[in-house]
């Protein structure tokens, strides 16, 4: 039988590497041997796997449950949910927005695909940052766009080259995709790199797609944003969640934030695409945003914990490089001078000593060495994961 060429662009598959890479064998071959029973220490996946949602959001969901809030709801996302939403967002960018350019989606994943289905098509470009997270490529091309890739290298600090952005626009570019902080490699962008960029965008007619889905998992005054750039109003759309920075990952609610336009479009897909949220899982995610202020703030903390405790563990790792941006929720390693790349590495490592780290193949161009830590446990368990990490590294110099 025939499928559509949708389910060629929508194969996660890293061009960088000589051969095809699933982006989450390691992880999910992790998953697989835990379920029987074998002690893996899950370093794999952005959550703490160790705490819960807070008790107030569980009890909200449960009475709005018992209430009979469980029936169809607004497609594009509760009104009290689009109106907390709305003052999250200007808390944290210094944005001026409304509840009604807010769509409520099942995750930033389902927001972003939304995004790109609205914006793209086969005669358009659209640029992403490399490394990128896993899904970018995927969901970006569904659409049909060619999609260009613009490399961070190891010269630039791993920071991004603005001026190579810039230099990949054509007049076929319809969007560039920023993610702040980036996924795997935790760098953001300053003031005049988004002033250039968003001119740019303004300049060429560009939207500007920011993934902003661990933008409260750090300190704010640290994080250069694209908001305040005047004309960003009228290019940029801003994906966010509550997965990492209100301890949410499974409830799946997420949101794209843009221009009155947008968000009709996006309203008219929601209709064809899942038919709104159940209406007791919005309350618990209004609860989560009016009444659980302090849960990203004890989120930062328990990651500044924790990369403490990693960076210590893992310091003068020669030849290997360990590769930090000093916050949110993940270090790297860069595994090239050990002659291996990083799928072989962390498939080696989870057979070897039960740790699962995410070998970062599939993050597009520049990742085919990285391995990515995710600050996942804590205390000795994620003590004794370094030691086995530090272990296995000295065992294959000698070998």
């Amino acid at each position: 039988m025939k499928f559509s060429s949708l389910t060629d662009r929508i194969v996660n598959d890293d061009s960088d590497s000589p051969r095809k890479i699933d982006p989450w064998a390691v992880h999910n071959l992790a998953v697989q041997r835990a379920a029987q029973g074998d002690a893996i220490t899950m370093l794999s996946i952005g959550q703490e796997s160790n705490e819960t949602t807070p008790d107030i959001v569980v009890e909200a969901a449960v009475d709005s449950l018992r209430s009979g809030r469980h029936h169809y709801a607004d497609v594009r996302g509760d009104e009290r949910l689009r109106a907390a939403v709305s003052s999250y967002h200007n808390r944290l960018t210094g944005q001026s927005t409304a509840a009604d350019n807010v769509t409520i989606y099942v995750g930033a994943q389902n927001a972003l695909f939304a995004v790109a289905q609205v914006l793209l098509e086969s005669t358009d470009e659209v640029i992403l940052v490399a490394p990128f997270y896993t899904t970018y490529e995927a969901t970006f091309g569904a659409p049909g766009p060619q999609v260009v890739t613009v490399k961070v290298e190891a010269s630039d600090g791993y920071q991004l080259n603005e001026k190579s952005l810039l230099a990949a626009i054509s007049s076929k570019t319809r969007a560039i995709v920023l993610n702040a902080p980036n996924n795997p490699l935790g760098s953001r962008y300053t003031e005049d790199q988004l002033t250039k960029i968003v001119q740019a965008c303004v300049d060429n007619d560009i939207w500007l797609i920011l993934d902003a889905v661990y933008i409260d998992t750090v300190d704010a005054e640290s994080l250069a944003l694209p908001h305040h750039v005047p004309g960003s109003e009228n290019i940029l759309i801003t994906v966010g969640s509550l997965s990492k920075s209100h301890r949410m990952t499974g409830w799946r609610v997420g949101w794209a934030i843009g221009p009155d336009p947008l968000a009709e479009h996006l309203g008219n897909l929601s209709v064809c695409m899942h038919y709104g949220l159940a209406p007791f899982v919005m309350d618990a995610a209004t609860v989560a945003l009016e009444k659980s202020a302090e849960t990203p703030a004890l989120v930062r903390s328990v990651m500044r914990a924790r990369r403490a405790l990693v960076l210590e563990s893992l310091v003068d790792l020669e030849p290997v490089r360990l590769l930090d941006a000093g916050q949110g929720m993940f270090v790297l390693l860069d595994v090239e001078p050990l002659g291996t790349d990083a799928y072989t590495f962390a498939m080696e490592l989870l057979a070897a000593h039960d740790v699962s780290v995410l070998p970062c193949d599939g993050f597009g161009p520049g990742g085919q060495y990285l391995i990515r830590i995710g600050l996942c446990v804590d205390g000795q368990q994620l003590s004794d994961a370094c030691d086995r990490i530090r272990q296995f590294i000295a065992d294959k110099k000698t070998s």
